[in-house]
């Protein structure tokens, strides 16, 4: 915890100075709402009608489609947070899904996620519509219980920590497909889970914590971002900690994604779905970091200097190396010459190392005059306010230490 949330102050700095870039428009969206509908089994036994549009498919139904689905994510893993988590979603060739892959680690973070790329010309189009769904297989283990799963919205162009999330079951998703087969005597092992995610079930967060009294999602004005996050946070005003996570490798197969609506339509217990038009467009990686605004753009470069995941990858190794190893930090150092030294050189070996340490010290040197001139000012001036509202009798949100 105390790793969190020292990560968290880091970057309170960079939130503050580039929230406002954030939000000028930094990001323009776009696709069309679909429609047209084909029949498609539901595994929801309390919709009596459901219609279904995918709005990503990787499934084989058109290759094309498939593959600019499966680009039209990044990932958006825990190195923000100091951590060394790594995953992507890639298409699978030949196979009618894509991967959702990675190893979650808690080293310094506990989150793996994915989201769409901003949309090229306009939001996503959800009037009508009830919520998200999430076809789905976890073929990694059967133990989706252990992580936190979340569906992720964004209702603005804004690329911020704020967002609205819903966790979902995973793993009941699972054993009602299994009991759904296994009653339509199909192969238990060939099914794929349905996840649907009510609209009115997301909540306001700030990373991996709710807003107190966030306003409700509101879907009216289009959908900017659609996102997936495997945690091992639960969602809760106070960061909250799920017992028992499991982290390492994990491998969720997907099919589909998308919305959906349900209506009574006199038992018929009917479920269709659209065969998807369009893919929506997104931005490349590179035309979305044009479109940034030229303050973030300058932050940046220095948010990856503070927040390296080669940088953290070589903390988690040194305090590896330290407490299991019990080596000292000079010894440590040697072990990492000594490894090198087989491939390059030892000349080469030393210098690379050289490097690295001056490096990691002008890092520290201005995450600690940013601490000084920026970070103690910010939770002084903070405090004194949530003194002050309280004294007032105001609701006070916590802070991101509590």
């Amino acid at each position: 915890m105390t790793a969190i949330t020292t990560a968290y102050s880091y970057i309170i700095c960079f939130i503050l100075l580039a929230s406002f870039a954030a939000k000028c428009g930094a990001f323009s969206t776009g696709s069309k709402h679909l429609t047209r509908l084909a029949p498609l089994h539901s595994s929801s036994a309390e919709v009596t009608s459901s219609q279904f549009t995918p709005v990503f498919d990787f499934t084989l139904d058109d290759v094309a489609t498939k593959r600019q689905s499966a680009a039209s994510f990044e990932r958006i893993d825990d190195a923000i947070m100091g951590g060394i988590s790594l995953s992507s979603l890639r298409d699978v060739p030949d196979k009618d899904y894509a991967s959702w892959s990675g190893v979650c680690r808690t080293d310094g973070g506990g989150f793996c996620g994915m989201r769409t790329l901003p949309f090229k010309d306009s939001p996503l189009n959800a009037t009508g519509q009830e919520g998200i769904y999430l076809d789905c297989n976890l073929a990694s283990d059967d133990e989706a219980e252990r992580r936190i799963w979340k569906f992720t919205v964004r209702t603005d162009s804004s690329r911020g920590e704020m967002v609205y999330q819903s966790q979902f079951d995973l793993k009941q998703a699972i054993e009602d497909a299994k009991k759904q087969h296994a009653d339509d005597n199909t192969d238990v092992n060939a099914e794929w889970a349905r996840v649907m995610v009510p609209f009115d079930k997301f909540q306001l967060v700030r990373g991996p914590r709710l807003i107190p009294d966030g306003p409700p999602l509101n879907v009216t004005g289009g959908i900017y971002q659609i996102g997936m996050t495997l945690s091992k946070f639960v969602m809760n005003v106070n960061t909250t900690e799920l017992d028992n996570f499991r982290p390492g490798y994990f491998d969720l197969r997907i099919k589909r994604i998308g919305f959906y609506n349900c209506h009574e339509d006199g038992g018929s217990n009917a479920s269709v779905s659209t065969r998807i038009t369009a893919v929506p467009t997104t931005l490349s990686k590179e035309d979305a970091e044009k479109r940034r605004p030229l303050a973030l753009r300058l932050l940046l470069p220095i948010a990856k200097l503070l927040f390296s995941e080669q940088a953290n990858r070589r903390r988690s190794a040194m305090r590896i190396l330290r407490e299991e190893r019990k080596l000292s930090r000079a010894r440590a150092i040697m072990f990492g010459i000594k490894y090198r030294r087989g491939s390059m050189g030892l000349f080469k070996s030393c210098a690379k190392t050289a490097g690295i340490l001056s490096v990691d010290i002008l890092r520290t040197a201005i995450k600690n005059t940013l601490k000084l001139v920026l970070l103690y000012p910010i939770r002084l001036l903070g405090a004194t306010i949530r003194t002050v509202k309280k004294a007032m009798g105001m609701k006070v949100k916590p802070s991101l230490r509590e």
